[in-house]
């Protein structure tokens, strides 16, 4: 993998192309060969799930990050929660400041491209 999933991630959501969820799914479509359309299309997937709109109030980021790679979605969980202070929900995570939206990208970014080495 020439970019990592993180670094495309965290551009993306950067630019202000898509929300936490989207960003995720963006750069890890992109990480693993899919085109800029395919990639922009796996994103639009995930429009519906930022701003703590996540199943259970999840971070956005997390569970795209879990939904990419569904097998090792405890062990993304829990590289997530060793950098957001232990929280994985966004009504935990963003009101209280314990990192920021783009963090919480490159973070769940960072679990993905550890699992693919």
């Amino acid at each position: 993998m020439a970019e990592k999933i993180s670094e495309i991630s965290k551009k993306f959501h950067a630019d202000k192309r898509g929300n936490c969820a989207m960003s995720v799914a963006y750069g890890y479509a992109r990480a693993t060969g899919k085109s800029e359309a395919e990639a922009v299309e796996a994103a639009e997937m995930f429009r519906a799930f930022g701003g703590g709109k996540a199943p259970n109030g999840a971070c956005g980021a997390l569970y795209a990050a879990k939904m990419m790679q569904p097998d090792h979605a405890d062990a993304i969980e829990d590289f997530f929660k060793r950098g957001a202070q232990g929280f994985t929900k966004c009504a935990e995570i963003r009101p209280n400041k314990v990192i920021p939206c783009n963090r919480c990208v490159e973070l769940a970014g960072e679990a993905l491209d550890f699992l693919n080495g």
